[in-house]
């Protein structure tokens, strides 16, 4: 259950429609409110009185003005999201859509509209008396002052969201957090899955109804079902998988219980689905993300290999995180379910493999990643990593070996790259 809210707020932390709706119904709500005031304000409260005509004129000029405002800003953010789309990664858009800067400054527009609008219907059926005017005007006045100032803040704001280096530092802030769950719960609680196997007699296999990318596993339900029915499961997916009919999600060792529809759908709805990934249980989305970033800035068309360094710089911090061992062995919560392990291998394949191709022409670029392979072990400190980054090494210095046409440059990358294999071989301590 807290896991389907988690993924639930998630969901409305990155709709733009959530927080408009919200202060949009109160602005309504005030502004009914303040119809007869009079009869419901102590008789020793003494409001000053102002003058209906003033109060129309204001309110006009708001609702004008905030809808002209809001055009401008919906104009303006479409045009960041069409540049992320163009020059990061699509898969950038749901973080940029959680931008609260620009979601209070959304709200905030609507939310004056809205005021102004249903102020404006009151006026014309006379629901407002003396004190009502008075306070619909004060609390129009305020609303101007906070639109005024989301405006010069969220215009600074969209100026640096521009650049593409503060899009990849708020995928490498979400992408540290998930890291960091994964890393206290690697298992989410499960045993470790064996390998891969053929199905054992007396295993069932259960698939989705529908094709979308796992966001999210609760498991403290599916420990519940488990339990409840005498069932073994293990998990043949992780979050980010993408799940399809004809893709077993889960392989059920049947105990003495029969398994029927109702309880392969209870199983099943343990699956948070989605037409998207999630940070939340998934942090292979992040680096992927990043390594994509630095893949397009590396493309003909955009030719920008200093943002590529940005996304290498983020990474190395990233993986650098990932491959510290765990302070403390995991012990399972969830005794009847196991979930296939995320390994740092993988990690560090989705991150730059990419990069390694798409880099293999620019010197710079090879050089600061055959550094970042060099810092992040260094910084693991540990020779569990080791294959993992000698194989990356590898493959960094073999495609810029065949794409650099210059000996010079050629030779600048087999030294760097002997170099890092060097201290690499010679700080790794052994796991344990």
């Amino acid at each position: 259950m807290i896991t389907k809210l988690n993924n639930a707020v998630i969901r409305l932390r990155s709709a733009l429609w959530f927080r408009p709706t919200v202060a949009s119904i109160g602005a309504a709500a005030l502004a009914l409110l303040l119809a007869g005031t009079d009869r419901l304000l102590p008789e020793f409260i003494a409001i000053p009185e102002v003058d209906g005509g003033s109060v129309k004129e204001l309110l006009t000029l708001l609702a004008s003005a905030m809808l002209t405002v809001t055009t401008v800003t919906l104009s303006a953010l479409l045009v960041v999201l069409n540049m992320a789309v163009s020059q990061a990664s699509p898969r950038a858009l749901p973080g940029l859509m959680a931008d609260e800067v620009t979601q209070n400054a959304l709200s905030t527009f609507i939310a004056t509209f809205v005021f102004a609008l249903f102020g404006m219907l009151g006026l014309a059926i006379e629901a407002y008396d003396k004190s009502g005017l008075s306070l619909l005007f004060g609390c129009g006045l305020v609303l101007t002052i906070m639109a005024l100032r989301y405006l010069v803040q969220w215009i600074h704001h969209i100026a640096s969201t521009l650049r593409l280096g503060n899009i990849a530092a708020r995928v490498h802030a979400d992408t540290q957090a998930s890291i960091d769950r994964f890393l206290s719960d690697p298992l989410m609680g499960a045993h470790p899955a064996a390998a891969k196997r053929e199905v054992e007699d007396g295993t069932a296999t259960l698939a989705t109804t529908r094709s979308a990318y796992l966001c999210g596993i609760d498991m403290e339900e599916m420990q519940e079902i488990a339990a409840r029915n005498g069932l073994t499961i293990e998990l043949l997916c992780r979050p980010g998988d993408f799940l399809h009919r004809d893709r077993p999600a889960i392989a059920i060792h049947i105990g003495e219980e029969r398994l029927d529809d109702a309880l392969r759908g209870k199983l099943l709805d343990c699956f948070l689905l989605g037409e998207e990934r999630s940070y939340h249980q998934d942090p292979l989305l992040g680096l992927q993300i990043l390594g994509e970033m630095a893949s397009r800035a590396l493309s003909p068309g955009i030719n920008d290999p200093k943002t590529a360094i940005i996304c290498l710089d983020r990474l190395e911090a990233l993986l650098s995180q990932a491959a510290r061992p765990p302070e403390q062995e995991e012990v399972p919560r969830h005794e009847r379910l196991s979930l296939p392990a995320l390994t740092f291998d993988t990690m560090l394949d989705r991150a730059m493999h990419s990069i390694a191709r798409d880099a293999a022409p620019n010197v710079e670029v090879v050089l600061r990643q055959i550094a970042a392979l060099e810092r992040i072990g260094m910084a693991a400190g540990s020779e569990r990593i080791q294959p993992a980054l000698m194989n990356m090494l590898g493959l960094t210095a073999d495609y810029a070996r065949n794409a650099i046409a210059v000996a010079q440059d050629r030779e600048a990358v087999e030294q760097a790259a002997m170099r890092a294999r060097r201290r690499l071989s010679g700080c790794l301590t052994p796991a344990g």
